[in-house]
């Protein structure tokens, strides 16, 4: 029998704790939210589609392989472009400080015209929650920062990857789960076409008395070239 939505969230919160992403006391305030219907599911996609080996005949297999293998030819006519293109990529990481209305632009190594722009709008320090059954955990606080990425490419971009550094010195991994007024418009999953813009909050989880040293964005973690923001 399916697994009803409720049940699904439940099994991914189980994943999160088993591998000690969160804190016993947040497994339970998450989980209290799932079973309060306080956290919605995303929605399913449809099964049944044009790839089942019982619809398609050997005539549908053999036209489903040369599709892939355009797909593939496509693919890696794009990476060969973007490993040849001429526009200078940002030659290393970028700093910026850490302030309202500071911005940076930034590049993978070697893919130039791969460009984002960073503006932050917000830096909001112990951000409140207005979800009594999600709350950071105990001795913990949110950061909230609002930023802007833009697209100042010219070839599509993908989601940016975000860090910050305690004044401790910890690093944090931004927190998915709050419930913090703007935690409803995410920043992170995106893609953006040149010209694109995408505003949004990223939200941290740290100890109550450390504060920001820096913010960091970066657009490929297999590759150079970060964005930091530092702070002053």
């Amino acid at each position: 029998m399916a697994k009803s939505p409720t049940e699904k969230l439940l099994d991914e919160l189980d994943r999160l704790a088993a591998k000690g992403r969160i804190s016993p006391e947040e497994y339970e305030a998450r989980r209290n939210a799932i079973i309060a219907g306080n956290v919605a599911a995303p929605p399913e996609k449809k099964g049944g589609g044009l790839f089942k080996w019982g619809f398609l005949g050997c005539l549908g297999i053999l036209a489903a392989i040369g599709i892939f293998f355009v797909i593939l030819i496509v693919a890696i006519g794009a990476a060969l472009n973007d490993a040849t293109d001429d526009t200078p990529d940002s030659g290393g990481d970028v700093r910026v400080s850490l302030a309202i209305g500071a911005s940076g632009a930034i590049a993978p190594e070697g893919n130039g015209s791969k460009k984002s722009k960073v503006t932050i709008l917000q830096v909001v320090d112990n951000v409140p929650s207005t979800n009594q059954f999600i709350q950071p955990a105990a001795g913990k606080k949110w950061i909230g920062l609002e930023v802007e990425v833009e697209n100042v490419g010219t070839a599509q971009v993908t989601s940016l990857d975000w860090t910050l550094r305690d004044t401790t010195d910890q690093e944090h991994e931004r927190t998915p789960w709050t419930g913090a007024e703007g935690s409803a418009i995410d920043i992170v999953y995106h893609d953006l076409t040149p010209g694109g813009k995408k505003r949004g909050w990223i939200y941290f989880e740290v100890d109550q008395a450390a504060g920001i040293k820096w913010l960091r964005a970066d657009p490929n973690p297999f590759l150079a070239n970060d964005l930091y923001f530092d702070a002053p």
